[in-house]
């Protein structure tokens, strides 16, 4: 079975950057509590720890304590030793549930992530060791090793993974419950596994083909969204550099991009909110940031004002909307940098579907879409997470712009003085069709000499929100496309069943 997962990825780091450095662990002196300096842990030393650690947690759990492979083994963690207890403890063959709850939360909160899963074991770090989630926890509990050293050792013989099947259940995550009020869990098959390192990998790709990234850590590893980071920077042979303790400080944050040379950074907007406050008004906390290559944020929307400052300022904001249920990210926008808006889109490779939402159309409002991942999706859920039509909505309440924005916008300027109106089509289409209304008496030169103009722009877009040849471009009279009353805004759903025959002819069915 040759499907991706956290660990793999970094077995092959491991074997063509072998030197590289993964993780920057700092020196904490016990005195003043600041840090020293830091201890570089290369990809095959990350290796080396996650393999002895495997080795060391099979003994205890399957030797000593009797837990057979495939039982699910919760776990909670923030540091390096934490991130080797949960890709050890999986590539000793154990399903590893990710704790996003911190242990000290009351145990009401937890109780039901652990009936839900049903662990046979708890690992926990020794700060939480008189917590309510390991004195009423109703499964065998642990104490995590506090470093690698400990592991280390001839007698534990590294076990072979159990054999299993793309739809077997790998891991078990945990949702924030933003969007419920209850945190739930969801478990993730091999195939949802591979599908979250693959996009992953294409969410955080390398600021150049010589350039080693460098990310700060975000936070949990329980939750996705660092779990995710992980699986990329593994992927791309990156490195991350822990922080001292949480999350650190605006003065700590940039006393750590200077001195560990770190170019991306992930937060999440409150955190990026008070980090913009500090830098209106110093100059060298503004200008750290516009170093950076990117500042990646997720979970709630950051005002546009912010963005708006960060794109003056000359500072990359890069928005990420996700859901833990589809491993991580759906949509990404391409910087301010690139685009003042900062819109989102499709990662490169995405399967999704936007159906206009018919409340909203009703009022007038149809702009309104609903995000889908359908169930072809690799990265759509457990079937316990889906709706009745097999797919996975999302189930939160936000407006997402429409699909053909920057398409519209580009041909509008460009093509002003020979079209009327335009609207970008193809709703679960390969790429978009362009349908443009015009006085001109020659629609069919009308396709080239639009195409010609506007050929540049697309160069530069993903393949699947492209405009290929002047053959995906329809022309029609003006006033054909219908429009609301109110706003004489294009009803996309009612002209994507107008020119249904249209687009599929485009495509040749």
């Amino acid at each position: 079975m040759n499907l991706r997962n956290h660990v793999s990825s970094v077995e092959e780091s491991a074997a063509r950057h072998p030197s590289r450095v993964a993780f920057k662990i700092p020196w904490v002196n016990t005195e003043t509590n600041e840090i020293d300096g830091w201890r570089d842990i290369t990809y095959s030393q990350y290796l080396l720890d996650i393999e002895r650690f495997a080795a060391y947690w099979y003994y205890v759990l399957n030797d000593v304590a009797k837990i057979p492979q495939r039982s699910v083994i919760a776990i909670w963690g923030y540091r390096y030793v934490d991130v080797l207890h949960v890709y050890g403890i999986f590539r000793a063959g154990y399903i590893t549930q990710l704790i996003g709850l911190f242990p000290d939360a009351p145990y009401d909160l937890i109780r039901g992530v652990f009936e839900s899963a049903k662990p046979r074991a708890f690992i926990f770090e020794s700060l939480y060791k008189t917590s309510e989630a390991v004195r009423n926890a109703p499964m065998p509990c642990y104490e995590a090793l506090p470093s690698a050293d400990i592991a280390y050792s001839n007698e534990y013989p590294l076990p072979q993974f159990p054999l299993v099947k793309a739809e077997d259940i790998a891991i078990i995550a945990q949702t924030s419950g933003t969007s419920s009020g209850t945190s739930k869990i969801v478990p993730g098959s091999y195939r949802w596994l591979d599908a979250m390192c693959r996009k992953s990998s294409l969410l955080n790709t390398p600021s150049g083909p010589d350039k080693q990234d460098i990310f700060m850590w975000r936070g949990p590893i329980g939750f996705v969204g660092q779990f995710a980071t992980f699986t990329s920077t593994a992927y791309h042979a990156a490195c991350v550099v822990q922080p001292r303790n949480g999350l650190p400080l605006t003065n700590e944050l940039v006393s750590m991009i200077k001195q560990c040379n770190i170019n991306k950074i992930h937060q999440f907007s409150p955190f990026i909110e008070k980090h913009f406050r500090a830098a209106r008004n110093d100059p060298d906390i503004l200008s750290t940031f516009c170093a950076l290559d990117e500042i990646f944020y997720d979970g709630l929307s950051l005002r546009a004002s912010e963005e708006k400052w960060a794109y003056q300022n000359g500072i990359n904001l890069v928005n990420i909307f996700g859901s833990t249920e589809c491993g991580g990210g759906l949509l990404i926008s391409e910087g301010t940098r690139k685009d003042p808006r900062n819109l989102l889109r499709p990662y490169t490779g995405a399967i999704l579907k936007f159906v206009p939402n018919d409340f909203h159309e009703l009022a007038g409002d149809s702009d309104l879409v609903e995000l889908i991942v359908p169930p072809e999706a690799p990265d759509c859920p457990d079937k316990s997470q889906r709706a009745e039509d097999g797919g996975f909505h999302l189930g939160d309440l936000f407006r997402e712009i429409e699909p053909g924005a920057g398409i519209e916008e580009n041909v509008g300027e460009l093509c002003s003085d020979i079209i009327t109106g335009c609207v970008a089509l193809g709703e679960g289409r390969p790429s978009p069709v362009l349908i443009v209304e015009s006085h001109s008496e020659n629609f069919e030169a009308l396709p080239m000499e639009i195409y010609g103009r506007i050929a540049l722009f697309h160069a530069a877009r993903h393949p699947f929100e492209r405009i290929v040849s002047e053959k995906m471009i329809i022309a029609v009279p003006t006033g054909t496309l219908p429009r609301t009353v109110s706003k004489g805004t294009v009803q996309r759903r009612k002209a994507e069943a107008m020119f249904q025959k249209d687009i599929d002819s485009v495509f040749g069915l």
